[in-house]
């Protein structure tokens, strides 16, 4: 394998962990380009899966030289609807408008893509001329929650809200999702609409990764706990698998696939673990 740089290696990414993607290619010295996906994706996998069909496909066929925000891109054709009174439907983001090229970009050798599994948005994934280098994990959360030596497949605990500055500005975090409740129902109503979505959460846990200043996410617990009755712990997190992946040491917790080939949902078992829903990210 040559040695990885700007020419020959593209990242694609969620904007929601940019924070830890950012500090771990500063981390191991890697400079290169990213195509930034939107953030909203992890509750669409269908979604998911054809932006990143889209996105891989472009990277096939362009030379990519500088940063990419795919929202920077996209119209929504909603936005002058407030955020609480749009559907499901009007929520969902609208696939990027990347046409790939006319030429297959030959230098290409390898997408790092910065997803897990995410709801098996990542299945069906490949590149026709370059490896598709992916984390085998089933989502970001449990990424970051993994030690040094990996144990099992999922670190997450079943009524536990994580935290990290970028879930705190997601459309998916608590105080967001409570906000719209009453937006959109009343007080009384919004309230007892979120509780019955939600009654199963207990704790609010902020993940020190030190990716960024923790001040703001423990004030963000901090009011989710009063709102909403819960406990407030902090988990240590590591940002290694994404150092891995950014440095090119793929061991086990990495999945690399060649030319022609595609990602499977069965590519992330870890130890025979089937995936337990009730242990990702929401």
């Amino acid at each position: 394998m040559s040695e990885m740089n700007r020419k020959n290696t593209v990242v694609i990414a969620c904007e929601m962990i940019e924070d830890e993607v950012r500090k771990a290619m500063e981390n191991t010295g890697a400079d290169y380009p990213v195509i930034w996906v939107e953030r909203g994706y992890h509750n669409e996998p269908d979604d998911l899966r054809e932006e990143l069909k889209i996105l891989v496909r472009y990277a096939e066929t362009s030379r990519i030289t500088e940063d990419i925000r795919t929202k920077e891109l996209t119209v929504d054709p909603y936005a002058s609807i407030p955020g609480y009174r749009k559907t499901r439907k009007q929520k969902r983001t609208a696939p990027t408008p990347l046409l790939p090229g006319d030429e297959i970009n030959e230098d290409l050798e390898n997408i790092l893509i910065v997803f897990g599994l995410c709801g098996k948005g990542a299945a069906g994934i490949g590149s026709s001329n370059a490896r598709v280098i992916i984390p085998r994990f089933d989502d970001c959360v449990n990424m970051m929650l993994c030690p040094q030596k990996r144990e099992k497949r999922a670190y997450m605990k079943a009524g536990v809200t994580y935290l990290t500055k970028g879930w705190t500005e997601d459309s998916g975090a608590l105080l967001y999702i409570y906000n719209e409740c009453i937006q959109r129902y009343g007080e009384k109503r919004g309230r007892r609409a979120f509780d019955l979505m939600y009654d199963s959460y207990t704790t609010a846990a902020v993940i020190d990764d030190g990716c960024y200043d923790p001040g703001p996410v423990e004030e963000y617990a901090r009011r989710t706990s009063e709102l909403f009755g819960l406990d407030v712990c902090h988990v240590d997190g590591s940002i290694h698998v994404f150092e891995k992946l950014m440095s090119g040491e793929w061991d086990d917790d990495i999945i690399v696939r060649g030319p022609g080939e595609v990602i499977s949902e069965e590519d992330f078992a870890f130890g025979g673990e089937p995936l337990d829903v009730s242990t990702t990210a929401m």
